[in-house]
């Protein structure tokens, strides 16, 4: 058995003073984090991952300490300045996901600068848990929660007509015509009903369950803190999150809306409602109890493994140069900050509410239509206007700006593709249209298609700001990137307008062009170049 490692008070002061830089270097992307965390309900479980992770810690303590290796000084510094590097694209870029994930590398940078390679074995676990804790980009979100929200309103539906009761759906709104009622009710499967808020705290509780339900005889496996059976029913488990947070959450809705055909809208909202959220949980985290229950008596270890201690070295042997690496972080530190802290370039403009009536030949029709506060939340918009126009010959569209003033702090467009189909629209095969304004520029923009019912409606739409112009959500990510590194700019809009298809397809798609030329030349003084 080789010597266990002693901490001196000159190694505590050493580890001490690299945490110390850390938090310097990295306090507005914890700050960022905790602050979703206690906002952000899909992430809310992230507020418990350093007790989690520390009680960890705590049991390990022995394990930790005879794995502890000598400095692997140049690995642990190759990784510190990959982190440095992302951290500062991500905070140059407006790229938050980066950043933290900046942060986890770091981290591990640190642990392999100090204690060896060898110890990242026993803390994957934990790493993957502050992995789960980092919320994915919203552009990543978006495309796992639409397919959710869709799944669950299916099942819901099926569930809902087994009891012979009448429903039908477009998109994920449920409309249900309550028991002598005249006037139908829409449920909205929106992103918490769907399994998506559920799903992303049963991934991380189904890591966590196995691995403080580890096989006696694998608890010093050095497969990633757990053993191989372990692993393989971590892995099983984390799996199996997925489906059971979508059929909770639809026999959720499913529930309500029973309830609502026979006692109407209260039994959709209020307590009510709040209360099923929480037995949603309580039943997918029984669920999932039982799951692992039955996976480990299948599972089962085919004999005992044990730690090889027999090459144990102490910890910082050959004493690694402290210095170094305390200077790069402390640097990137206050590079970093002066950063964050200077902020993005002012830019005027005037507000979207005065979006000129006439564009060309067309004439707005009505007043701005507003959404309501909960949808605004959603789109984080820092200005926004929805409006119809018409043509004299009675053609009538609709337009929709949304502009972003800074996209840093993660708010970022909604695209129709997502937003649309939620609301009961099909879309068609995506094409590109290239548009020519009066003065002889022209632009790409996507062309859809869409169905919904017996409407039949064209859209066209595109992301602009800072003198650019894209179809492409992507492209225009990378824009916004080099933008703010060059320009210190984040700022832009998704520009959106549709009309009906009617008889004749050809003249809606020629209409639509004019005014969406019409419309971006109107742009410049509420959209800044």
């Amino acid at each position: 058995m080789g010597e266990s490692p002693t901490f001196t008070f000159d190694r505590i002061v050493r580890v001490a003073l690299v945490a110390a830089v850390l938090a310097f270097a990295y306090i507005s992307v914890i700050d960022k984090l905790t602050h979703d965390w206690w906002f952000d309900e899909n992430y809310s479980h992230g507020l418990l991952i350093p007790f989690v992770v520390g009680l960890i810690l705590w049991n390990e303590r022995k394990e930790l300490r005879s794995t502890c290796g000598a400095p692997s000084v140049w690995l642990g510094t190759a990784i510190v300045i990959s982190s440095v590097v992302m951290l500062a694209a991500g905070t140059l870029g407006a790229e938050l996901f980066t950043q933290r994930l900046s942060l986890l590398l770091i981290l591990s940078g640190v642990t392999v600068f100090f204690f060896g390679k060898r110890i990242l074995s026993r803390l994957t676990v934990p790493f993957v848990l502050f992995f789960l804790a980092i919320p994915i980009p919203q552009i990543v979100f978006n495309r796992i929660a639409f397919p959710l929200q869709i799944w669950a309103s299916q099942m819901a539906v099926w569930g809902i007509r087994v009891f012979e009761i009448p429903v039908t759906r477009l998109g994920n709104v449920i409309d249900i015509l309550p028991k002598g009622s005249t006037q139908t009710i829409s449920l909205e499967v929106v992103e918490a009903c769907s399994g998506i808020r559920s799903l992303s705290t049963l991934i991380t509780l189904a890591l966590i369950l196995v691995y403080f339900t580890r096989q006696d005889g694998n608890r010093r496996s050095w497969n990633f803190g757990l053993g191989t059976c372990d692993a393989w029913r971590a892995v099983i488990l984390m799996l199996l999150a997925f489906p059971i947070a979508v059929v909770t959450n639809a026999a959720r809705v499913s529930a309500t809306g029973i309830l609502t055909y026979y006692y109407g809208k209260p039994a959709s909202e209020g307590t009510v409602h709040e209360v099923s959220g929480w037995l949603v949980y309580i039943s997918a985290l029984a669920i999932l109890i039982f799951a692992n229950f039955l996976i480990k008596k299948a599972i089962k270890p085919q004999g005992s493994v044990s730690a090889d201690t027999s090459v144990v070295e102490k910890v910082f042997r050959g004493s690694a140069p402290l210095l170094p690496i305390v200077v790069l972080i402390f640097g990137s530190g206050l590079a970093i900050n002066w950063f964050v802290h200077r902020g993005e370039v002012p830019v005027p403009r005037s507000e979207l509410v005065n979006l000129p009536q006439t564009l060309g030949d067309w004439r707005q029709k009505g007043s701005d239509f507003k959404f309501e506060s909960d949808v605004e939340s959603v789109l984080g918009a820092t200005d926004y206007t929805m409006r119809e126009y018409s043509l004299p010959d009675g053609r009538v569209a609709n337009l929709y700006v949304g502009y972003y003033a800074s996209q840093r702090t993660g708010a970022t467009y909604h695209s129709p593709q997502n937003c649309l189909p939620g609301s009961g629209w099909m879309m068609g095969d995506r094409h590109t249209i290239d548009i020519t304004t009066s003065d002889g520029r022209t632009f790409t923009a996507n062309l859809y298609l869409i169905e919904s019912g017996v409407y039949r409606e064209i859209m066209v739409y595109w992301y602009q700001g800072r003198g650019r112009i894209e179809a492409s959500e992507y492209n225009d990510k990378v824009n916004t990137v080099w933008d703010s590194i060059t320009r210190r700019r984040t700022d832009g809009a998704m520009v959106r307008v549709m009309t009906s298809v009617g008889s004749d397809e050809t003249a809606a798609k020629k209409a639509l062009a004019d005014l969406a030329a019409r419309l971006e030349e109107q742009l410049d003084p509420f959209v800044p170049e």
